[in-house]
């Protein structure tokens, strides 16, 4: 069978407290209060047989007793629960383990930790681990499910509409959307990216269907993001990479400092804007999670991309998540020349409110210089690099074409 095993510290943003005081790297209860200590991550897992570990932290000495429980569906249905006290806490080493197990796929799995008065310790890490089966449901989504479209299946005018039809409106369409966020890929994608990205749900559910489903379909190329911010969506699509696009890197460029200088006859936002970011502790929560394909490229556009870009060469689909014109138009002209015939190019903010900069970046150079045709336009913008071009790389000049289309 599978063996599974994950890893969350006390300051992993899918770990919650009701009580306790979030200090450095753990949860500490001072014996004041009655209540949730701890509860998350809200795992989705296969059937099998598990087993949940707390570790605590041995400089704070425990006292009173709590009791450590594991749910699904939220709290609804709890799988197993024990009681803890001080003295058989210290006994086994600072650590209190629970083993449970589920015939079903569990969704929204959480460890608990409840106490009385007087208890007093402090949380440094959750760890989940064991071994499972695949069932049925939780086998996801496919290319069959998506609905079909009476449009022809067809590139026209540098795109194919069918496509972009079938991945909108299995999103507005509320069952087929259902079974896609439930697939368990999708789910765990977005576990861990969870209190990491402002890239809304249905819009990640788009990328899901892309990285999944249509960029295998593409010759081999990387995946780059241009304005990562905490991370969150170059997490999301780095664990997507693993899964269906075997030896792809994902390249996650941002000055992590905010914005640059911006332009104040188009941009809304301002220089300086999104900077509450923790790249020391960004990288170290990738380790953790053993994303070897993700790669964090601090600094300005104009500045990294093109060495990097020039090290990796070639990139199957492109995600821009940037607010203002400048940005965009770094992105894309730096990226364009490595992007493979018939790679994905993914816009997200240009058609949000505060945002104008990044639609007239895109009507500028997309649409007006470089005739390029929207082939998905909700939840967000999504064009494709022209299906023939002239490929230049290290063997020299090639022309291309899928012989799919």
């Amino acid at each position: 069978m599978p063996k599974m095993f994950r890893r969350f510290l006390a300051n992993d943003p899918r770990l919650f407290t009701g009580i306790g005081t979030r200090e450095q790297n753990r949860i500490r209860v001072d014996g004041s209060r009655t209540g949730t200590i701890l509860y998350g991550p809200y795992m989705l897992l296969f059937p099998g047989q598990y087993e949940a570990k707390v570790t605590f932290d041995p400089a704070i000495l425990p006292q009173g007793s709590a009791t450590l429980d594991v749910s699904v569906d939220a709290g609804r249905t709890v799988l197993a629960t024990r009681t803890l006290d001080a003295e058989r806490l210290q006994e086994e080493g600072m650590r209190a383990s629970l083993k449970f197990s589920g015939g079903d796929l569990m969704r929204r799995t959480e460890i608990r930790l409840l106490c009385g008065s007087a208890f007093i310790a402090a949380v440094h890490s959750v760890e989940v681990c064991g071994e499972f089966s695949h069932c049925e449901e939780g086998e996801g989504i496919t290319i069959a499910d998506l609905p079909p479209v009476d449009v022809r299946n067809e590139v026209l005018k540098g795109r194919n509409p069918y496509d972009g039809y079938q991945r909108s409106l299995a999103l507005d369409r509320p069952e087929i959307a259902e079974r896609l966020k439930r697939d368990f890929d999708f789910e765990e994608a977005l576990q861990l990216s969870r209190g990491r990205t402002i890239v809304v749900e249905n819009n990640l559910a788009n990328i899901f269907m892309l990285m999944k489903l249509f960029v295998p379909r593409l010759p081999f190329g990387h995946i780059v993001e241009f304005g990562s911010f905490r991370g969150g969506s170059a997490i999301f699509m780095a664990f997507l990479a693993q899964k269906f696009l075997p030896n792809a890197q994902v390249l996650a460029f941002d000055t992590f400092s905010g914005m640059p200088a911006t332009d104040k006859s188009i941009d809304f936002h301002n220089a300086g804007d999104f900077c509450e970011v923790d790249l020391a502790e960004l990288r170290q929560y990738v380790e953790e999670i053993g994303l070897r394909n993700l790669h964090f490229v601090e600094g300005k556009f104009e500045d990294t991309a093109s060495p990097a870009l020039k090290e990796f060469q070639r990139v199957a689909l492109c995600h821009i998540d940037c607010d203002i014109r400048s940005a965009i138009q770094s992105a894309y002209d730096t990226t364009q020349p490595y992007t493979v015939p018939g790679g994905y190019w993914v816009f997200d903010d240009p058609l949000q409110p505060t945002c104008l900069g990044a639609t007239e970046a895109v009507e500028d150079l997309l649409i007006k210089r470089d005739s390029l045709n929207a082939e998905q336009v909700w939840p967000h913008l999504v064009f494709r690099e022209p299906f023939e071009k002239k490929w230049l790389n290290r063997e020299g000049t090639q022309v291309w074409r899928n012989p799919t289309l």
